[in-house]
């Protein structure tokens, strides 16, 4: 099973194990044709397969039908070519003519009728649509997704333009006599990623064990014909078991709040399982994008957690949170750490070698005796 390397719960885009073993199967279902062969069997090949191909231009046929009575102008702007494009594949258009002229003998039209017939009785009744899996291939590979436009979105109409300047932010803030944020390797902005995509306006009155401290100074960019639009973050202490406090930028990722009313609104039909995997994407989608910025570059954190059973804990989310940031501070401790070391050794090369003189005289290497 292919999971995320930071989260199990986050799945990786599909690999192509199914179309390995559609080739497995084929080969397989071969090897037994040839077997039970009561017939030429490059003759029931050519057969069969200028049956699948002249399904598909049938298919194609009855879409175009849609297409060019109802939908000619407004997505193909009058273009008869544009619609057969989208409408057939010419490949197979290509090969169900070879398979026509070169192997159909006039006995075979009808298996092939009958066949073909029934293909489009199934397709007409949806019993041979596209399953759900591979709807969702498609729309993943093709970056197609709700959770696909959410992430572009947040990431350029929001967190490209503010991370960047948010160290800078951070460091005015501390200018002003607040030191409650001292380590600089820990400025980060964390954003907090439920999979219930349940969002709290105010995180003290989620879990008591939060505390709201103070925004930080104003990060303001003239933006999209709004001069001075001002963005802001918020700094937060979350308290540990012995009551101590542990400060960080923190926040929520907006977008998931998008999901959780879609999946309320009826006319969406958005259900809670697809909230549930454009959750995940979402996540997927925005970590492969800041990944590869580097202008937000060890600017951020993801706090990316499952709280379906927070209810049952009146400070879950503080506990997550604390998870996170002792994770962070060990991670930033061991890179502080490799990095001195490396500094050491970088100094201990690069120093003068040391002329060693003795005063003693010379001897040979033969000179010490030994006695019995």
């Amino acid at each position: 099973m292919q999971v995320h390397p930071d989260n199990p719960e986050i799945p990786q885009p599909r690999g192509p194990l199914a179309g390995y073993c559609a080739f497995g199967v084929g080969i397989l279902l071969s090897f037994f044709a040839w077997i039970v062969r009561t017939d030429d069997l490059v003759h029931c090949f050519a057969v069969s397969g200028f049956i699948f191909s002249f399904s598909g231009i049938l298919k194609g046929v009855c879409h175009l039908s849609e297409e060019i009575v109802y939908q000619f102008r407004p997505r193909y702007r009058n273009s008869l070519m544009e619609a057969l494009k989208a409408c057939f594949n010419w490949i197979n258009v290509c090969v169900a003519v070879c398979l026509c002229f070169v192997s159909i003998k006039p006995e075979d039209w009808s298996r092939i009728l009958a066949t073909c017939a029934c293909v489009m009785l199934f397709t007409g009744s949806q019993l041979s649509g596209p399953l759900a899996v591979e709807i969702s291939a498609i729309c993943e590979n093709r970056k197609m997704n709700v959770a696909h436009g959410l992430a572009w979105s947040f990431y350029i109409g929001y967190l490209k333009l503010v991370l960047p300047r948010l160290k800078d932010s951070i460091q005015t803030f501390c200018d002003k006599g607040n030191f409650v944020l001292n380590c600089k390797d820990t400025w980060k902005l964390h954003i907090l990623m439920p999979l219930s995509c349940t969002i709290p306006d105010k995180l003290e009155e989620e879990d008591s064990n939060i505390e709201f401290l103070d925004n930080l100074p104003d990060i303001v960019i003239d933006r999209a014909g709004v001069r001075r639009r001002v963005y802001k973050h918020s700094l937060y202490a979350v308290y540990d078991d012995a009551k101590r406090p542990h400060h960080c930028v923190l926040e929520c990722a907006t977008p998931l709040l998008s999901l959780y009313e879609m999946s309320k609104e009826s006319s969406a039909e958005f259900s809670t399982e697809d909230r549930l995997e454009q959750a995940k994407l979402f996540y997927r989608t925005l970590k492969d994008i800041l990944d590869n910025s580097r202008d937000c570059r060890n600017s951020y954190r993801f706090i990316m957690y499952d709280d379906s059973e927070a209810a049952e804990d009146p400070h879950f989310l503080s506990k997550v949170i604390l998870k996170h940031l002792q994770q962070q501070e060990k991670e930033e401790y061991s890179l502080s750490e490799g990095s001195e070391v490396q500094t050491d050794q970088h100094e201990a090369m690069s120093r003068d070698p040391t002329l060693m003189i003795s005063n003693d005289a010379p001897r040979s290497l033969m000179s010490q005796q030994y006695t019995q």
